[in-house]
């Protein structure tokens, strides 16, 4: 069932939010939603598909509720803003709806006077409706009114900033052009990559065919393979490299039976032996870089550098600007001539439930100070040891 804000009047329009957390319902907005993401040159990630294929294959699985705020202006549908709810001990976490990869957050709205004022509402209805003891928004930029509204709350736990790359290529007039300004890369300029890669084999690149579910799925799962390898590597470990509903979430997103396909698989090759991939959404026309992964065998070669050249060549010859996302990665400063935005992740304290666990979290904290302090002077008794210890 769908819980309701009151209604408002805006000379002679009626706003209504709901709050959609059934699935069938959720379902049945496909084709409004769908309309208004290509009237609002919405991002992948804002799109029924990717939302779709989270809440499917990652979100329910793990025991999340869907929370999708949506407005209607008499009637007709004007905003959307997919959310989910978990549950962290005793605590409720409001987050956007994904597999918390790399996607930006932000609300689904036409570009409009009245727009601030619906996404305020928006934001109202997720502090007031939700039941959520905490509220975070990740990767939001800056330039957004969620950003001023989720910074200006009243209760702010964190706000951590991030570098956010992106390159507008359809203003570009031919890839040669665009190429001639952007400098080298480790020495390299674009086109000259393959050079020392090509010593080891014949070099290809291709485009995998996104109905072809079984190659997909085999890159995918040899990519993450790689960027396990790579994270040990260097010391860098995030959860979605282990997760099993990540890495499906994005084969269903490059082909689902069910909603539309939003995203291609990129590969390069050593005698037909991938050495490197890359999917990047389909764009509207901005595309997204979501995932990339190289063999480490090869890493002298570059093929990392490689896939993403393709990508950001495939980008341009179908019209789109490229998003690299957040990361201070040397590619990406490079291939975007060094333009960066900020992007934040907030997390808000959104009731008094919460506000009690932040109080003993700092309580506890000074406590276990407190304790190691005792300890180091040589006066703990068995009995803290004890607390502490368990």
């Amino acid at each position: 069932m769908n819980e309701a804000t009151p209604a408002t009047q805006t000379t002679q329009i009626t706003r209504r939010y709901d709050i959609i957390s059934d699935e069938a319902e959720f379902w049945a907005l496909q084709a409004e939603w769908d309309t208004l993401w290509s009237k609002a040159t919405g991002y992948y990630y804002q799109s029924f598909s990717f939302c779709w294929l989270s809440w499917k294959l990652v979100a329910k699985p793990l025991g999340h509720r869907l929370r999708c705020i949506v407005c209607r202006e008499d009637g007709q549908l004007v905003m959307i803003w997919p959310l989910e709810t978990y549950r962290r001990w005793l605590w409720t976490y409001l987050v956007p709806l994904g597999p918390e990869g790399g996607d930006y957050s932000s609300v689904l709205v036409e570009n409009s006077a009245s727009s601030p004022a619906v996404i305020a509402g928006a934001w109202d209805a997720a502090q007031q409706h939700c039941g959520a003891d905490f509220i975070r928004v990740q990767f939001v930029r800056d330039t957004l009114h969620l950003y001023r509204l989720a910074t200006q709350a009243r209760r702010v736990m964190f706000a951590k900033p991030h570098s956010a790359s992106a390159v507008a290529l359809r203003s570009e007039s031919s890839w040669d052009q665009y190429c001639q300004t952007l400098g080298t890369l480790f020495g390299k300029r674009p086109g000259t990559f393959t050079k020392r890669l090509s010593k080891q084999g014949k070099v290809a690149v291709r485009i995998v065919d996104p109905v072809d579910e079984s190659e997909t799925v085999s890159i995918i799962a040899w990519m993450f393979r790689c960027k396990r390898l790579w994270s040990e590597r260097v010391g860098k470990r995030n959860p979605w490299i282990d997760s099993a509903e990540f890495e499906c979430f994005l084969g269903k997103l490059i082909y689902s039976p069910d909603v539309p396909s939003m995203a291609r698989l990129i590969v390069v090759t050593v005698d037909e032996t991938p050495v490197a991939g890359i999917i990047v959404s389909l764009g509207n026309p901005c595309a997204s870089a979501i995932f990339a992964g190289y063999d480490p065998f090869y890493s002298k070669c570059c093929p990392g550098l490689i896939a993403v050249e393709q990508c950001v060549k495939w980008a341009f010859e179908n019209g789109f600007d490229l998003d690299f996302g957040v990361g201070t990665e040397r590619f990406k400063s490079y291939w975007s001539r060094g333009e960066a935005s900020t992007a934040w992740t907030v997390q808000t304290i959104n009731s008094q439930w919460g506000l009690l666990a932040i109080g003993g979290r700092g309580l506890l904290r000074e406590f276990i100070a407190r304790v190691k302090r005792l300890r180091h002077e040589g006066v703990g008794s068995p009995s803290t040891a004890n607390i502490t210890g368990s």
